[in-house]
């Protein structure tokens, strides 16, 4: 998107992946492709491990089990990755990417790789389906650039339940926890 500055007379190129509906597309696919999701999964689970794989930078941040500390320093090498300028906090970006991540499973639905009748219920369902071979391809190159980053993803998932003080939505500080049935 181009910006002009009337006053100022500069014309401005902005683009940010947190807000392109294709960059989650590709991103939720990535997460399919190396944790598996073979069972439904929570809507808010794979937001937020999309917010985790578009700013691997900020896992330093969550409140992490005593055997999972590790994963700070791998977060910290990915701090080249943090955007030019200032940014809002987590939870604020978090918040903004919401109506994308949404468009972008529900191209999915729409395009049958994932369930329409679980997508109404806010759960996510990847059918067994198989991309074009490019698209795997891409993908996994991707995935083994960032080997270490999509273990630990594919970790939080599985170890990491998502409600309650100590769910995912607590410990990252990215959505209310308070009012979860537990």
């Amino acid at each position: 998107m181009a910006l002009f500055c009337a006053k100022c007379d500069m014309t401005q190129l902005t683009y940010n992946e947190a807000f392109d509906p294709y960059n989650a597309i590709f991103r939720i696919i990535r997460l399919n492709d190396a944790c598996l999701f073979s069972e439904k999964t929570s809507f808010d689970m794979l937001r937020i491990l999309d917010f985790y794989l578009l700013f691997p930078f900020r896992i330093q941040g969550i409140s992490l089990y005593a055997e999972d500390v590790s994963w700070r320093s791998i977060s910290r090498s990915y701090e080249w990755m943090v955007p030019y300028g200032g940014m809002p906090d987590d939870r604020v970006i978090f918040d903004r990417m919401e109506p994308f991540q949404r468009a972008a499973v529900s191209s999915l639905a729409k395009a049958g790789h994932v369930s329409t009748e679980e997508w109404a219920l806010d759960e996510v369902l990847f059918l067994k389906d198989s991309m074009p071979d490019t698209m795997t391809t891409r993908v996994r190159t991707s995935n083994h650039q960032m080997a270490d980053i999509i273990e630990i993803l594919c970790s939080m998932r599985e170890r990491y339940p998502l409600l309650g003080k100590k769910g995912l939505k607590a410990r990252s500080k990215l959505m209310e926890f308070r009012y979860d049935p537990v």
